[in-house]
């Protein structure tokens, strides 16, 4: 058996001009870091936003119809060759702020066993716009193209929405990206609904802690790509501990794009 364990402004719309208000964005989020091709688990995610700032959330507990409180994204594959996936929650979920002017990312993201908080200086990303569109919903959208963090991702933008934010770390193109995947589809983020401006409680909120910690300690992105190494080398020696008891059985050992969203 094998696991792999995945760890205000003017705001414009539609060319009207609007008070500074929250919004707040609905995905559909599929991670599929194994097979690819978005074969993974279906999870509720969101992002709140204002011209500011923005904060993105998944794999949150309250989200999800059946909460997996505090379980790891692991794939278990089976006699057949099949793959059973059984989620990853936490009570705050993992979670993304961005602020636009101090050009800073705080994030947070809950892998086998702890939480690990992560701080970082946004890097422009070097969008390739295309003259591609659709639409998503009611919104004309535009394709773009960038390489980020280890992966080739397109994102469909809309400008109905003039701001620079996106799912997860996705962000830097003129208007709301309303779906993102990347060209393998190990990670593929899909609209839902908007709503703008939002009735809903939820703030543009600064990262929440997890109630064991009394406060956070946040890592840089060199610290946090060293965690990656040692979860894999982790991951790695436990292999090789199960391979003793199962000699008939053949254990490869996870790559950091099976385990990590990313990973350079």
């Amino acid at each position: 058996m094998k696991k792999i364990f995945i760890f205000t402004v003017s705001f414009f719309l539609s060319n009207v001009c609007f008070s500074q208000q929250n919004g707040i964005v609905y995905y559909g989020f599929i991670e599929s870091f194994i097979e690819g091709n978005a074969k993974g688990s279906d999870s509720n995610s969101y992002m709140v936003f204002n011209n500011n700032q923005s904060y993105y959330v998944s794999a949150k507990d309250s989200l999800e119809n059946k909460p997996l409180l505090n379980r790891t994204t692991a794939y278990e594959k089976k006699y057949a060759g099949e793959r059973e996936h059984s989620g990853k929650r936490s009570i705050q979920g993992d979670q993304v702020f961005y602020d636009l002017k101090k050009k800073i990312i705080w994030s947070c993201l809950y892998t086998s066993d702890e939480f690990i908080y992560v701080k970082e200086d946004v890097n422009k990303l070097l969008w390739n716009i295309t003259n591609e569109t659709k639409r998503i919903g009611k919104f004309n959208c535009k394709k773009a193209k960038v390489f980020f963090r280890g992966r080739n991702y397109i994102a469909w933008f809309t400008t109905e929405f003039s701001v620079p934010f996106g799912p997860w770390k996705l962000n830097g193109l003129p208007g709301l990206i309303m779906e993102a995947y990347d060209t393998n589809k190990n990670v593929f983020w899909y609209f839902k609904n908007i709503e703008y401006p939002t009735k809903n409680a939820e703030k543009v909120n600064f990262i929440k802690k997890s109630k064991k910690e009394k406060q956070i300690k946040f890592v840089s992105l060199t610290d946090f790509k060293n965690f990656q190494l040692l979860k894999q080398q982790e991951a790695i020696e436990t292999n090789r501990i199960t391979q003793k008891q199962f000699k008939n059985i053949i254990f490869v050992d996870p790559k950091l794009s099976e385990m990590f969203i990313e990973f350079e």
